[in-house]
Order: C-alpha cells, then sequence, then structure tokens
C-alpha cells in the first residue's frame, strides 16, 4: 500500500487562492522588430537593399581598416543601432563597407574620407556627416531621419 499523504488546511489555503486568482492581463507584442547589422558588404549587397529598403533608414558606414576614427565610431553606431530606446525609438538598419575592398560604392557615392555615414531612405540618400561625431550628436543625427 502507498501511504497518501494529506496536505494540511494551511498549506491548502495559500494555494487554492492562487488557484482561484483572476489571470493577470499582461500587454505585449509578438510582432518582430527587425533591425539588420551587416558588416562588410559588397557594392553588390548595397544596391540590393537599397532596392528593397523602405522608408526604415539605412545608415551605410564607408570604412577602411586602417582608419583610427571608423574604429572609434563604428561601436558607437552598432550600440545606437541595436538599440532604439537610445535613439528615441527610432529604428535604423546599419551596414559598413570597407572602401578599399568597395572602390567603386565609395566613389559613386563621392566619399572621399572616412568615416563617412550616408542615411539612405526609400533608397536614396538623405543626409551624411563626415568623421567622428560625439554620441549625443549621432543621436540627434539619428532622431532627425
Amino acid at each position: 500500500m502507498i501511504p497518501t499523504v494529506r496536505a494540511s488546511a494551511a498549506l491548502r489555503a495559500p494555494l487554492r487562492a492562487v488557484m482561484l486568482a483572476p489571470p493577470s492581463i499582461r500587454a505585449f507584442s509578438t510582432s518582430i522588430v527587425r533591425r539588420r547589422i551587416e558588416e562588410n558588404i559588397s557594392g553588390e549587397r548595397l544596391a540590393q537593399l537599397l532596392q528593397e529598403q523602405s522608408a526604415k533608414p539605412l545608415l551605410v558606414d564607408f570604412v577602411a581598416e586602417w582608419c583610427g576614427p571608423c574604429k572609434m565610431l563604428s561601436p558607437v553606431l552598432h550600440k545606437l543601432a541595436s538599440s532604439p530606446d537610445l535613439v528615441g525609438g527610432k529604428d535604423i538598419d546599419l551596414v559598413t563597407i570597407d572602401v578599399d575592398h568597395e572602390i567603386g560604392a565609395a566613389q559613386k557615392y563621392g566619399v572621399r574620407a572616412m568615416p563617412t555615414v550616408i542615411a539612405f531612405k526609400d533608397g536614396r540618400p538623405v543626409s551624411q556627416f563626415v568623421g567622428v561625431l560625439p554620441e549625443g550628436q549621432l543621436r540627434q543625427f539619428i532622431q532627425g531621419l
């Protein structure tokens, strides 16, 4: 015979209260926020992204391996692109292009110094800056897109 254990009334009362409590209402979203961050893309890949790009801004960071300022700017851009709450909820995509490997893309967009960041919307350039900006100014740049 298997022994049965009976829970005392003191143990059953809290359990009953939990079981009878109304379900809590939690608001949450099931939509997926898609952020694209790609590094060292080709000129062909950039053309493809610009063709499929919507009103969501695409930041293109033109960099070079030997460029010290590029190495300072890129981590900050990655942080802001992956955390929309840091830029007032603005959702952006970010790609980097190495100008030494993709000379044609750099020439097409008139890149003469690094880092150069060009913002595209609906496949067209809408804004840009050259050089390293402080994080606060980067936030303002992104929020203004």
